[in-house]
């Protein structure tokens, strides 16, 4: 073998011998490049198991929380229904007692109106008019003190369910005309004039008569009291009214009370028809009352499937209007 081919073989060798070192050190730089991405992967790997163990963690601990959260609610639930049952025990128990207690009231409230009226008459007749009028204020007193009690009695009997509904037919414009002269003198004290306004289409009414007359007074004389030579008008009304209840439209007496009296302050009025309240303090101690008689008119008209409503401005005037349905269906 020549000299030129000893170099040529050479060269070979060592062309090959670079081309070998450069795969070797390609894998080894592939070796380090795996190995840091495995590494990577790893700790990756790792992270996310420890996330999901702390995940894990978490939604067990609010699992806990979540269970106590419960536990705590059924007992504030069991405890709420528990004090619930009391309430509804203790006003069944105070609504027994007042019923109880006005029965024993009325009755010599009733004998002491009774024997003042026949001691009236009996006085009249030696002509000691002073003496008449002493007694006059022992039965004004006697029957105020009477109606208050029957306030209570009938505010008893609804809250405790003992009230029930009497439904007959009567004749709407008769009614108006009696509650008419009863209000008289109540609004002839205070120098009112009462004026009533029915329509001719109202005709009867197949309602409770005594509920229908006691709202109607209640809602007059309560006009009445905080009216000074004033106006009071009864304006009555037929209209008809979609029901829900039976799918159909039913017939709506409407009663519109309105006077010009001192008028409420918007801010009073969602309290006026709440037990034993008034307007505010002052008005008690001014025009006196016991704040029933609206909260019975309204039980009465929710009783009869009606509602009552009022609209009122301070120093005007105030307007109640009580819709009560002209058939009542006691099936």
């Amino acid at each position: 073998m020549s000299k030129i081919d000893l170099i040529s073989e050479n060269e070979e060798i060592k062309k090959a011998y670079r081309i070998i070192q450069r795969k070797l050190e390609r894998s080894e730089a592939n070796r380090i490049q795996l190995e840091a991405a495995n590494e990577t992967k790893s700790l990756f790997l790792i992270k996310i198991i420890r996330n999901f163990e702390e995940s894990q963690q978490s939604v067990q601990l609010k699992s806990q929380e979540l269970e106590n959260a419960l536990f705590h609610l059924q007992e504030m639930h069991l405890l709420t229904k528990q004090s619930q049952q009391l309430a509804e025990e203790a006003n069944r128990t105070k609504s027994d007692f007042l019923a109880n207690i006005s029965h024993e009231l009325r009755t010599p409230l009733n004998a002491i109106i009774g024997y003042s009226e026949i001691l009236s008459e009996d006085i009249q007749d030696i002509d000691q008019s002073q003496m008449v009028k002493d007694l006059d204020k022992i039965r004004n007193a006697g029957k105020h003190l009477l109606n208050l009690i029957n306030d209570v009695l009938d505010l008893s009997k609804i809250e405790s369910g003992k009230m029930d509904l009497y439904v007959e037919r009567f004749n709407i414009n008769e009614l108006a005309q009696e509650i008419a002269d009863t209000v008289k003198p109540i609004c002839d004290k205070n120098n009112n004039r009462f004026i009533v306004n029915c329509a001719d289409n109202v005709g009867d009414m197949h309602s409770d008569w005594t509920k229908v007359r006691q709202s109607l007074f209640n809602l007059v004389s309560n006009a009445s009291k905080f009216t000074n030579g004033g106006q009071i008008y009864l304006n009555i009304t037929k209209e008809s009214r979609f029901s829900t209840t039976i799918g159909d439209t039913v017939d709506i007496i409407r009663f519109q009370i309105c006077d010009t009296g001192i008028g409420i302050k918007s801010e009073q009025i969602s309290k006026l028809f709440e037990p034993f309240s008034q307007a505010d303090n002052s008005t008690t101690r001014k025009y006196g009352g016991t704040g029933l008689g609206l909260a019975i008119t309204k039980e009465f008209a929710t009783m009869m499937g009606g509602e009552i409503t009022v609209v009122s401005e301070y120093g005007q005037g105030s307007t109640f209007t009580l819709r009560i349905p002209q058939i009542i269906n006691l099936t």
